[in-house]
């Protein structure tokens, strides 16, 4: 709707609404609250600024409804109480009854007229006419009744057919409800069968699941039993090498120092041997004082040599002593770093081992929140389908009963097609050729 819409065009928009809603909501009976409401709630909608999907199903449903209300009053009322009340048709045989009362009061009065200005020779012959009309008037209604009697009783078969179809109606939609609730019911069964199958199931596989858990955990545990034991085995073969290391150590450093103070004694003895050798040259060479001064020099030279081969002796033992101390001192400190290395990448192990077990479980708590989830969603959609269904199976019923009401043919409100062609084709004889003498005609002839 707005201001700016063609009036032509939004006056087809609303015929066309009117239309569609009566075409698929009419009850099939004359003046209904259905059609008024439909063309008060379409009036409505023409007069709203903006008419939104929601609005034209609000309009739709309360249209249902109130169809569904004069459906039902039809389908459950006698016939007469709902033509009486809702049909607003027509009692067709009186108005044809009346309409040929009215003729013949019309005839009466022309004949009053005809016979006061008639002469009083004619007075016999019209009253063999008068005679013969009311014979015929007689016999025509009585035709018309025996026709109306038929008529009558043409209604009332079609009524009771109609009733029993109704009967008959309602026994068939009892049994496809009966059928369609025992359907419903197996597929619950089957439903609640499947369900308790699979919750088994996945019971079952929960505790497959728990003991394969265990088992893995029980491996874990074993696997982390025998590193420990691995790894104490490991350091006490470790400290037995290393105790073996030091007595070796020990060994060869006893072995060292025996060497230096063998080496040292040599030389003591042989600086004892010299100097005993000096004091003898000595003794014989005091007489001589030049070879005196040569023996001396070269004992000097001899005892500096001596000296400086007995400070390199006890260097090198000095050296190699330092040395093997530095290299016990870093095999220990890698022994440090060895053992220091083997525990960090222990715990590193098992700390990877946690983060793992821990990324496990909650992969598997993912999983069983997921599977939770679909078998709660899927139970949802279970159930939407099961109300869409049963959504479903309502309007069909109720589209049903619509049509049903809508197909009832037309003598059920009206008159019999015999009926209506003798109301269309009936024309009053003229007075003239009832009640006025025809030369040549006075007998009947």
């Amino acid at each position: 709707g707005g201001g700016g819409v063609d009036p032509a065009r939004k006056e087809r928009l609303r015929t066309a609404l009117v239309k569609k809603l009566l075409s698929k909501y009419h009850p099939g009976i004359a003046d209904s609250k259905t059609e008024r409401l439909v063309n008060s709630e379409v009036d409505r909608l023409m007069s709203m600024t903006k008419v939104t999907e929601d609005d034209l199903h609000a309009v739709e449903n309360k249209v249902r409804r109130q169809s569904n209300d004069e459906i039902a009053f039809i389908v459950t009322n006698p016939f007469k109480n709902v033509t009486s009340f809702k049909s607003g048709a027509a009692d067709e045989w009186a108005a044809m009854n009346d309409m040929v009362v009215r003729a013949g009061f019309e005839a009466d009065s022309r004949k009053s007229l005809q016979v006061l200005k008639g002469k009083q020779e004619f007075k016999r012959l019209l009253d063999e006419q008068i005679s013969e009309a009311e014979a015929r008037k007689s016999k025509e209604k009585r035709e018309k009744e025996e026709e109306s009697q038929r008529v009558l009783g043409d209604v009332k078969a079609y009524v009771a057919a109609m009733d029993k179809k109704k009967k008959d109606q309602y026994i068939l939609f009892d049994k496809i409800r009966k059928d369609r609730e025992e359907e419903m019911q197996q597929t619950r069964t089957r439903h609640e069968t499947a369900l308790k199958a699979k919750r088994e199931e996945e019971a079952e596989e929960s505790r497959l699941r728990q003991r394969e858990q265990q088992k893995e955990f029980e491996r874990l545990q074993q696997k982390k039993k025998t590193d420990a034991d691995k790894m104490r085995k490991w350091k006490l073969e470790n400290e037995r090498n290393l105790a073996e290391k030091e007595r070796l150590r020990q060994v060869q450093h006893k072995e060292d120092l025996d060497f230096s103070r063998k080496a040292q004694k040599a030389l003591d003895d042989a600086e004892a041997r010299r100097l005993e050798d000096l004091r003898i040259l000595n003794e014989k060479m005091k007489a001589k004082e030049k070879y005196g001064e040569i023996l001396g020099a070269s004992n000097a030279a001899h005892e500096a040599e001596d000296e400086a081969r007995m400070v390199k002796i006890q260097n090198e033992a000095k050296r190699k002593a330092e040395s093997q101390y530095k290299e016990r001192l870093q095999r220990e400190h890698q022994k440090k770093i060895e053992v220091r290395q083997t525990l960090d990448k222990q715990v590193m192990e098992q700390e990877q081992r946690k983060k793992e077990e821990k990324e496990a479980m909650l992969r598997q708590s993912d999983m069983f929140k997921k599977q939770a989830a679909e078998a709660m969603a899927e139970d949802k959609r279970k159930l939407q389908r099961r109300r869409d269904a049963q959504e479903e199976y309502r309007m069909q019923l109720e589209d049903q009963l619509r049509h049903d009401v809508k197909l009832r043919p037309a003598r059920e409100l009206m008159m019999s097609e015999v009926g209506r062609k003798m109301i269309k084709s009936f024309v009053p004889p003229p007075i003239e050729s009832q009640f006025c003498i025809v030369p040549g005609k006075g007998d009947g002839g």
